[in-house]
């Protein structure tokens, strides 16, 4: 999926200044405002609106006028005009807030249950594990005694932590068996070692 970052506008109001001439050719009732906010989007979905400006243009002389060269009762009429909510504009920003929140949770509440886990093993709990050298890989408990954890370490490594999913498998548990005490399961916890453990619950 591409990501694109740019701005846009969305007219939010047009209208005409009444009592008012062009300072060009001096028609009354011909200037005509349009009012513009500018919005930072990410991949078209709005995230903040970063500012305002407007375009005016005499009907009668077709000029185009800059806001600061108008007269100050000019100025004055287009700030006194009430703009439409544009809270819309901040759609990308909400669901960016949602996303962080609902991810922070699911953090805490897989610490949560690893913290939990981690102090009864069961065959065939499998952990997921992180080694100094910025491997992953994971390794599956095939039995446990009052104070032992025999284990099958999986044969291949992961790049990133999501990938340990991928080797996952029965078949690429094998010959590599390693044998702990509670308390070094718990040691290799503490120290981030075991960063997930999955439970598959028999049916």
């Amino acid at each position: 999926m591409i990501v694109i970052v740019g701005t846009r506008d969305s007219n939010v109001k047009n209208g005409k200044l009444i009592n008012e001439k062009c300072p060009k050719c001096e028609t009354k009732n011909a200037l005509h405002f349009s009012i513009y906010k500018r919005y930072t989007h990410l991949t078209l979905i709005p995230l903040f609106p970063v500012g305002k400006y407007v375009n005016i243009k005499c009907n009668n002389c077709n000029e185009s006028f800059e806001y600061e060269d108008l007269s100050e009762n000019i100025q004055n009429q287009l700030k006194d005009q009430k703009l439409k909510s544009s809270i819309w504009m901040f759609t990308g920003s909400f669901i960016l807030a949602l996303f962080i929140i609902f991810t922070i949770n699911k953090y805490i509440q897989k610490n949560d249950e690893t913290s939990v886990l981690i102090k009864n093993p069961i065959i065939g709990d499998v952990y997921n594990l992180k080694f100094s050298n910025g491997y992953y890989s994971s390794m599956r408990i095939d039995k446990v005694t009052n104070d032992s954890v025999y284990t099958t370490h999986n044969n291949f490594n992961a790049y990133l932590p999501y990938e340990i999913d991928d080797i996952d498998k029965p078949e690429n548990y094998s010959n590599r068996k390693v044998h702990y005490s509670k308390k070094d399961i718990i040691k290799l916890y503490q120290e981030d070692e075991i960063i997930e453990i999955k439970r598959r619950i028999k049916k």
